[in-house]
C-alpha cells in the first residue's frame, strides 16, 4: 500500500525535469541581482521578485521559495533603504512600493540619528514630494489611498525624530501648503491627526519623557493655526470627505487643546446644529461631542463656571436634537423605539446608537452633577434628563453584548453615585436619607425603577449556577466557565444592590410580582420559561444583605415558598432540575437568613440531600457545591443542639452519611466530605475526635480492607480498579484534612505508617516497571494510578502539616520517616516518575517548622537539587510543576532558613545558578519568584560576614543576569524588581569601593569598584547599535546619580529601554508599573469602602475542591 501511495503521488506530481530545475535555479540566481547594492536597482527585476512571492501563481514551488529568501535578505539589508526612491517612483506593483517604504521606516526607527544630515534631508524631502504628488488631485488621492496612508505614517515617524528641534517650521509649512487645494488640505489634516495621536495617545513607552514633553508643548504652542484651518473647513467647505477628515482631526486634538477653543467659540454649535443632523457627518460629530463631554474641568480655572454652563447647554441641545433624529412617541416604550431604530438595515444607525450611548455615559460621568442640580429646579432640564435616561434604558435592551455591558457599567456607576450622595440608612421606621438628598432621589425615582426591571429581566448567570436553559431552550449542564458572563454578573449584582438600597420596596415589589406572575402562568397551563425564572432567581440571589433584616426575611420566605411549590407542581425532569438549580442558588446566597431560622436551614439542607439523589445531569454537582457553600457560611449552626432536637445536626449527618452519599459520584462524595468536615471543625475540641472517628468510619473500614487484601495478596497492588479504590479513600482523607484542620490529628496518626508503607510499595513497583519496560511506561494507565496514590499520600500529610500547630510532634514523629521515605524515592526515581508534590511538601515543611528543620536542609537539597535542575535544564518547557515547586522551595529556604541556605550555597554554587536561571525563565510565575528571591537574598546577605567575599565572586554575573532580562522584551513584567536589583548592585559597588575591594578579577589594583562597574557596563551596552557612545555614557552616569531616588531611577530606566528599538516598537505598559500599582491601590481602597455597604460584598463561593486534582480524576 505504501509503494502504491508513493507511486500515485509521483504519477500525480511528477518531479520536474532536470532542465526545468536548472531553469528555476537560473531564475533565482538572476533574482539575487536585487541584492547588489553597488549598482542601481533594476526595478523591473525587483517587481518580478515581489510578483513571484505575492501573486500566488508560483505558490509552493522552488521558485517561490527562492524568491521569498531573496526578498527577506533584501528587507533585512542595511542598504535597501537607499534604493527606495527609485522603486517608489518607477515600480508598477503596490506591494513592491510598500516593501521599499518599510525599509525606510526601519532606518528611521533604528538608525536615523546616525545618518548624515544631507541623507536625512534627502529622505524627508523625497517623502514630502511623493505625498504632495499623490494628493495632488482627487483621482490620485483615491488611486493611491493605501500607499499615501503609509507615506503619511513615514512622515510622522520622521517628525517624531526631527520636529521641532530640526524642523521648527513644520506646522506653518503644512498649514500654508494646505491652502493650495482641498485635496492636499484633506491629506494634511490626516497627517496632523496622526501626529496628534502619536504624541498624545500612543507615545508612552515609545518615546522618552523629555521628547514627549517637548513635542506636546510645541503642538500646543502652534495649534492656533491648525484650529483656524479646521474651523475654516467646518464653516466654509462643502466637500464631504474634507469635512469628515477635519472632524477626525478635531477629534484627535480635543483631549489636549486649550479649553477656550472649545467653549469660547461656536464650535459646539457647529457640531450640534450643522453636523449632527446630517447623515454623513452625524457619527464623527457625535464622537467629537463625546470627547468634549468627557473633558475634565479644572476647578481652579476661572473659566470653569462659564464652561459648566456651556456643558449644560451642550447637553440640552444634544437631547433636543436627538429627539428629532430618533423620536420617542408616548405610545411606544423606550425599548421599542431604540431597538427598532438599531435594527434598521443601515449600519450607520447601529453606529449612531452606540455613539449616543458613549456620549450620554461619558458626559454624565464628568458632568452629571451639573445636570442634576439644574434638573431639580428647571422643569425643562428635568424632562431632558429623564429623556436621556430613557434612551440609555432603550440602548440597554439592545441585543449586543458589548453595548449591554457598557450600559450595565453605567447603571452600576450612577446608582453608586446617588447612593454615596444620599447615604441611605436603616432605622426602626424604615429607610432615611441624608439631608438634601430628597430632590435627587425623586429625580431618579422613575429612572431607577425602570432600570431595576431591565437588569432583573436580563440578569447574567452567576458562577455557581451550572444547570440552566441554553439558547436552544434545552436544560443543560455547564461544561466550561463563561468568564465574560461571570464578570457581567458581578457588575449587575453591584448595580442591583445599590438600586435596592435606594428603594427596597420597589425592588421587592418588582421581584415578588414577577415570580408570582411566572407561578400563576405556569400553573395555569401556559408555557413555562425556565430562563425567565432563572434570571429572576439570579437577581434575587444577587441582592442578599441589601435589605433590612425583617424585610429580607419576609421577602425570602415568599420567594422560597413559590419556588418550592413550583418545583413540586412542575412536570418533567428537566424543568424540575432547572427550578432546583434556582432554589439552590437563592438559598445559598442568604446565610444571614438561614442562620436566624434553623428550621428553614434544616429544611433546605434536607432538600439538598434529596437533590443529591436526582440523577439529572448537573443537579448533584450543584447540590453538593451548595451544601459546601452553606456549611462554610453557617457551620456553627450545625454543631448546636437546637430546640426540639435531640442531637446536633452534624451528628445526624454522620449517622446517615452512607445514605446521603450513596448516589453520588466520587468527585461529589469528596465535596460532601469536605462540607461535613467544615461542620466538625466548628465543634468543641473535646468532641472533635469522636466526631472525626464517626466521620471517617466508612473510609477507615475501606482502608482496613485494602491493607488486609494487600497483606494476603500483594499482587493486587497492580490492579487498576483496586488502585482507584485506594486513591478514592486517600482523596477522602485529604478532604477531611483540608476541612477539619487541627482536629484531624488522630486520624492522620492512625493511618500515617500504613500510608508511608503503601508509598514505599508503589515506589518500588514503579521502579520495577521502569526497569523492565523503560521510562515511557510512566504514561501507561496502571503506572499513572500508582503515581496518583503516591501523590495523594503526600498531599494528605502536606495538608495536615499546613493546618497543624504541633511543631514538636511533627518534628519528632512525622519528619524522620517522611524524609527517609519520600526523599530517597524522589532522588532514585527516573525523572518521569518523580512527583512534584514532594517539592511542595518540602516547602510546606520549611514554612511550618522554620529553624526546626534547618538540620535537615542539607538532606533535602542533596536529594532534590541536582536531580531537579537536571530535569528542568533539558527543556525549559518540560516539567513545569517540578520547576515551579522547586523554586518555591528555594524561596522558602531563603526566607525561613537563610543561614543554612547560605551555607548550602557556599558548598554548592549550583544554587545561585538556579536562582539566576529563574529570573531568566519565560514563565512569569517562576520569573517573579526568582526576582523576589534574589532581591531578598541580596538584602539578607548584606548583614552576613561573607557579604564582600560573595560579591567579589558573583557581582559581575549578577549584573549580566539582570541586564540580560531588563533588556529582553519577554521580561517586561519584572521591571519593578529589575530596578530594585540594579539600585542594590550600584550601592554595593559604591560600598566595595569604600572598603577597597574589587568586584571582578580583571579590575585593576587600586581602582574603584564603582568606576570599574561604569566602564564595564558601558562596554557591555555598546552592542546596542541604536545608541551612540554619548547616549550610553549619559545613561550609565544617570544610573549612579539617580540611584537614591526610586521614581527618577525608574524613569531613567524606562527612557533607556524606549530608546532601544526592540522596546519602542512594542506595548510597554508593563514598564509603567507605578500607575498600575496606583490603580490597584485605588481599587483596593474603593473595595474597602464598599465593604461597609450591606450586601455589596458577595457571599463566599463554593470551592471546586477537585479542581486542582481534576487531572487525576480522569483515571477514575
Amino acid at each position: 500500500l505504501k509503494l502504491q501511495f508513493l507511486y500515485f503521488i509521483e504519477r500525480e506530481n511528477p518531479p520536474p525535469p532536470l532542465k526545468e530545475e536548472k531553469k528555476m535555479d537560473a531564475q533565482i540566481q538572476q533574482m539575487r541581482g536585487v541584492l547588489n547594492f553597488t549598482a542601481p536597482i533594476d526595478v523591473t527585476l525587483f517587481d518580478r521578485v515581489v510578483d513571484v512571492v505575492y501573486s500566488g501563481e508560483h505558490a509552493g514551488t522552488p521558485l517561490h521559495q527562492g524568491a521569498m529568501r531573496v526578498l527577506e535578505e533584501y528587507k533585512t539589508s542595511s542598504e535597501a533603504w537607499s534604493q527606495a526612491s527609485t522603486i517608489l517612483q518607477n515600480s508598477k506593483l503596490t506591494p513592491a512600493k510598500f516593501i521599499s517604504l518599510q525599509t525606510v521606516d526601519d532606518v528611521i526607527s533604528k538608525r536615523w540619528n546616525i545618518l548624515a544630515e544631507e541623507q536625512r534631508l534627502g529622505v524627508r524631502n523625497f517623502i514630502i514630494n511623493m505625498i504632495m504628488d499623490m494628493s495632488g488631485t482627487p483621482e490620485k488621492l483615491v488611486a493611491n489611498r493605501m500607499l499615501l496612508e503609509k507615506m503619511n505614517n513615514t512622515l510622522v515617524q520622521i517628525l517624531k525624530k526631527d520636529w521641532p528641534a530640526k524642523w521648527p517650521t513644520f506646522i506653518q509649512e503644512i498649514v500654508s501648503s494646505a491652502r493650495t487645494s482641498d485635496v492636499l488640505m484633506q491629506n494634511n489634516l490626516a497627517i496632523i491627526r496622526q501626529l496628534s495621536e502619536e504624541i498624545f495617545d500612543f507615545s508612552e513607552g515609545k518615546m522618552t519623557k523629555e521628547h514627549i514633553a517637548v513635542r506636546k508643548q510645541a503642538l500646543n504652542n502652534e495649534f492656533s493655526t491648525v484650529f483656524d484651518m479646521i474651523k475654516y473647513v467646518l464653516s466654509c467647505k462643502q466637500e464631504v470627505q474634507l469635512i469628515c477628515e477635519a472632524l477626525q482631526c478635531l477629534l484627535a486634538c480635543l483631549s489636549w487643546i486649550p479649553l477656550g477653543y472649545i467653549f469660547e467659540t461656536d464650535l459646539i454649535d457647529l457640531l450640534v446644529g450643522k453636523f449632527l443632523p446630517a447623515g454623513v457627518t452625524r457619527n464623527p460629530a457625535c464622537k467629537c461631542l463625546t470627547e468634549i463631554g468627557s473633558l475634565m474641568l479644572d476647578p481652579n480655572d476661572p473659566g470653569t463656571p462659564k464652561y459648566k454652563e456651556r456643558n449644560l447647554m451642550l447637553f440640552c441641545s444634544f437631547i433636543e436634537r436627538l429627539q428629532q433624529l430618533v423620536p420617542m412617541p408616548p405610545a411606544l416604550s423606550y425599548d421599542q423605539v431604540v431597538v427598532a431604530y438599531y435594527q434598521a438595515p443601515s449600519e450607520k444607525n447601529q453606529e449612531f446608537v452606540q455613539n449616543v450611548c458613549q456620549f450620554l455615559i461619558s458626559f454624565f460621568k464628568q458632568n452629571i452633577s451639573i445636570v442634576e442640580d439644574a434638573g431639580c429646579t428647571d422643569a425643562n432640564v428635568r424632562s431632558l434628563f429623564q429623556t436621556a435616561h430613557k434612551y440609555i434604558l432603550g440602548i440597554t435592551c439592545i441585543d449586543d453584548k458589548e453595548v449591554f455591558k457598557t450600559c450595565v457599567e453605567y447603571w452600576c456607576w450612577v446608582s453608586e453615585n446617588v447612593f454615596t450622595f444620599a447615604k441611605p440608612k436603616w432605622d426602626n421606621w424604615g429607610y432615611t436619607f441624608a439631608p438634601g438628598a430628597a430632590g435627587k432621589i425623586d429625580l431618579y425615582s422613575n429612572i431607577f425603577s425602570e432600570a431595576r426591571k431591565v437588569l432583573i429581566r436580563n440578569m447574567a448567570r452567576p458562577e455557581e449556577v451550572i444547570v440552566f436553559e441554553d439558547e436552544n431552550g434545552e436544560i443543560i449542564k455547564e461544561v466550561m466557565k463563561d468568564v465574560d458572563a461571570i464578570a457581567l454578573y458581578t457588575t449587575m449584582r453591584e448595580a442591583l444592590v445599590f438600586l435596592t438600597h435606594l428603594d427596597c420596596g420597589d425592588t421587592e415589589t418588582i421581584m415578588v410580582s414577577k415570580i408570582q406572575h411566572i407561578h400563576e402562568t405556569s400553573s395555569g397551563g401556559a408555557a413555562f420559561s425556565p430562563s425567565e425564572l432563572a434570571t429572576l432567581s439570579w437577581a434575587i440571589g444577587s441582592i442578599s444583605g441589601a435589605m433590612k433584616k425583617d424585610d429580607e426575611n419576609r421577602f425570602l420566605v415568599t420567594v422560597i415558598k413559590d419556588l418550592l411549590t413550583m418545583c413540586e407542581q412542575m412536570h418533567g425532569r428537566a424543568y424540575k432540575a432547572s427550578i432546583a438549580s434556582d432554589i439552590m442558588y437563592v438559598v445559598g446566597q442568604y446565610p444571614r437568613f438561614l442562620k436566624q431560622h434553623w428550621k428553614f436551614l434544616k429544611t433546605v439542607i434536607l432538600k439538598l440531600f434529596s437533590f443529591m439523589q436526582e440523577t439529572f445531569e448537573g443537579v448533584q454537582d450543584m447540590a453538593v457545591e451548595t451544601f459546601l457553600k452553606m456549611t462554610h457560611s453557617c457551620k456553627e449552626e450545625f454543631v448546636k443542639v437546637h430546640p426540639n432536637e435531640k442531637s446536633t445536626f452534624v451528628q445526624q449527618v454522620l449517622e446517615e452519611l452512607e445514605t446521603h452519599t450513596r448516589m453520588l459520584g466520587r468527585k461529589q462524595t469528596h465535596i460532601f466530605y469536605e462540607a461535613t468536615g467544615l461542620m466538625i471543625s466548628e465543634a468543641p475540641s473535646y468532641v472533635q475526635a469522636e466526631l472525626v472517628q464517626k466521620f471517617m468510619s466508612g473510609p477507615n473500614t475501606k482502608w482496613k480492607e485494602v491493607i488486609a487484601h494487600i497483606s494476603r495478596d500483594s499482587s493486587i497492588l497492580a490492579n487498576v480498579s483496586f488502585m482507584q479504590d485506594i486513591a478514592h479513600v486517600l482523596k477522602t482523607y485529604v478532604c477531611g484534612a483540608v476541612s477539619v484542620g487541627e482536629g484531624y490529628r488522630e486520624q492522620v496518626f492512625l493511618v500515617f505508617n500504613e500510608v508511608m508503607s503503601l508509598y514505599a510499595m508503589y515506589s518500588q513497583l514503579i521502579s520495577q516497571e521502569v526497569a523492565s519496560k523503560g521510562p515511557m511506561v510512566t504514561r501507561h494507565t496502571h503506572v499513572k494510578c500508582m503515581r496518583i496514590i503516591k501523590k495523594e499520600s503526600i498531599l494528605l500529610i502536606e495538608e495536615y502539616i499546613k493546618r497543624s500547630s504541633e511543631v514538636s510532634v511533627i518534628t519528632s514523629t512525622i519528619l524522620p520517616p517522611l524524609l527517609d521515605t519520600v526523599l530517597t524515592d524522589y532522588n532514585k526515581s527516573v525523572e518521569q516518575a518523580r512527583d512534584p508534590q514532594v517539592l511542595s511538601l518540602m516547602g510546606a515543611l520549611v514554612v511550618k517548622l522554620t529553624n526546626n528543620i534547618e538540620v535537615h536542609v542539607p538532606k533535602i537539597l542533596d536529594a532534590t537539587l541536582n536531580v531537579t535542575l537536571e530535569m528542568c535544564n533539558k527543556n525549559p518547557q518540560d516539567y513545569p510543576e517540578h520547576r515551579l515547586n522547586f523554586f518555591k522551595l528555594l524561596q522558602m529556604l531563603n526566607k525561613h532558613c537563610f543561614n543554612t541556605f547560605l551555607q548550602a550555597l557556599q558548598v554548592s554554587p549550583t544554587i545561585m545558578d538556579a536562582v539566576i536561571s529563574a529570573i531568566k525563565h519565560s514563565d512569569a510565575k517562576i520569573e517573579h519568584i526568582g526576582l523576589e528571591m534574589l532581591y531578598d537574598f541580596l538584602v539578607s546577605i548584606a548583614n552576613s560576614p561573607i557579604v564582600l567575599d560573595f560579591f567579589q565572586v558573583y557581582f559581575i554575573n549578577l549584573v549580566h543576569a539582570v541586564f540580560n532580562v531588563v533588556t529582553d522584551t519577554m521580561h517586561k513584567t519584572g521591571f519593578k524588581y529589575h530596578c530594585k536589583l540594579l539600585q542594590h548592585l550600584i550601592n554595593v559597588s559604591v560600598k566595595m569601593s569604600d572598603v577597597q575591594r574589587p568586584i571582578a578579577a580583571d579590575q585593576q589594583a587600586g581602582s574603584r569598584a564603582d568606576q570599574y562597574f561604569k566602564m564595564h557596563l558601558a562596554s557591555q551596552l555598546a552592542v546596542f547599535r541604536t545608541m551612540n557612545q554619548q547616549q550610553i555614557h549619559n545613561f550609565v552616569e544617570g544610573l549612579f546619580s539617580k540611584v537614591a531616588d526610586e521614581k527618577a531611577f525608574k524613569d531613567h530606566m524606562r527612557d533607556f529601554l524606549v530608546e532601544l528599538h526592540e522596546f519602542s516598537a512594542q506595548d510597554n505598559t508593563d514598564l509603567y508599573d507605578d500607575q498600575v500599582h496606583a490603580d490597584k491601590a485605588a481599587k483596593q481602597q474603593q473595595l474597602e469602602n464598599r465593604q461597609q455597604i450591606p450586601g455589596i460584598v458577595p457571599q463566599p463561593k463554593a470551592r471546586d475542591v477537585m479542581q486542582s486534582r481534576g487531572a487525576d480524576e480522569g483515571m477514575e
